[in-house]
C-alpha cells in the first residue's frame, strides 16, 4: 500500500477512535445541567398561653342562704398571659371524666337517669348564669330550667345534645316560671363547656361570673342545694374547644 494512504488511514482511525471516546464520555457524564445552592438551617420555639388569676381563692364558690329570686353571684378575676401572636379564648367547663364528676355534674343540672342520677338534677328549681366581664360574652348562658331534655339525652353514656345552646355552649332558657306549676319554659341544662370570652390580647384582663339561685319552687329551708360541682376555667387558643385538647 503507498506509504500516504496508509498515513492517511491511520489518521482517520484515530479519529474515529476519538470520537468514539467523546460520545462514550458525554453518555455517560450525570452533571450536564447548571446548578447552584446554598444551604440552611430550621429552627423553631414554642410561644406560651397563660390566664393568671389574681386570687385562687375565687375559685371555691361557696353559695350560702339562698333564698328563692335572690340569686348570688361570683368573679373570678383573670388576666391573659401570652405571645404577641396567640390570642386566647376563655372557656368554663364542667368535668365529667370520673363518676364522682358524673355525679354532681348530674345532681345540678342534666336530664333524669343522666349518669344514673335518678332525679336529674335540680330542673326548673335552680337557675343560672354564666359570663365574662371581658370579651363580648357578658351573659354566655342562662338557664331557669336545669334539665336536659329527655328526648335528646342518653341517660345511659351520661351523653347529651341540646336545641337550647349552640357548639360553644352560648344561648340559653331565659324564660321563667309565672308560678309552681307552670312547665312552659323548654329543657335547657347547663353544658359542659361554655365560652365566655374570645379572641383576648395578650394583657387582658376581666372576670368569670357565675350566677347561681334557687326559684320559687324550692320551699325547703336549711337544706343543701349543690355539692361540690366541679368545674374549671380554661384558656385555649382562639377558636379552639377545651375537647380538642392534647390530642
Amino acid at each position: 500500500m503507498n506509504t500516504s494512504i496508509k498515513v492517511r488511514l491511520a489518521g482517520f482511525v484515530a479519529a474515529v477512535g476519538a470520537t468514539a471516546l467523546l460520545v462514550g464520555a458525554a453518555s455517560g457524564t450525570t452533571g450536564a445541567y447548571f446548578t447552584d445552592s446554598h444551604s440552611g438551617t430550621m429552627q423553631g420555639a414554642a410561644g406560651h398561653l397563660k390566664l393568671n388569676l389574681s386570687d385562687s381563692s375565687q375559685l371555691s364558690m361557696n353559695f350560702t342562704d339562698l333564698v328563692p329570686g335572690q340569686d348570688q353571684t361570683k368573679h373570678v378575676v383573670f388576666t391573659t398571659d401570652s405571645s404577641s401572636t396567640v390570642t386566647e379564648d376563655v372557656w368554663v367547663v364542667f368535668p365529667t371524666s370520673t363518676p364522682a364528676q358524673q355525679l354532681a355534674y348530674a345532681q345540678f343540672t342534666g336530664g333524669k337517669h343522666e349518669f344514673g342520677y335518678v332525679d336529674g338534677g335540680l330542673g326548673r328549681y335552680g337557675h343560672v348564669q354564666i359570663g365574662a366581664t371581658t370579651g363580648s360574652y357578658n351573659r354566655a348562658f342562662v338557664s331557669y330550667n336545669l334539665a336536659n331534655d329527655p328526648a335528646l339525652s342518653d341517660p345511659i353514656s351520661g351523653g347529651f345534645l341540646s336545641a337550647c345552646y349552640d357548639g360553644n355552649g352560648r344561648g340559653g332558657e331565659t324564660q321563667q316560671a309565672t308560678g309552681p306549676d307552670d312547665t312552659s319554659m323548654g329543657y335547657c341544662g347547663v353544658p359542659k363547656a361554655i365560652l365566655v370570652a374570645s379572641d383576648l390580647s395578650s394583657g387582658a384582663s376581666g372576670s368569670v361570673d357565675i350566677a347561681f339561685g334557687i326559684t320559687g319552687k324550692w320551699t325547703g329551708q336549711n337544706l343543701p342545694v349543690l355539692a361540690g360541682v366541679n368545674y374549671k376555667i380554661v384558656a385555649t387558643q382562639h377558636g379552639v374547644s377545651p375537647t380538642a385538647l392534647n390530642y
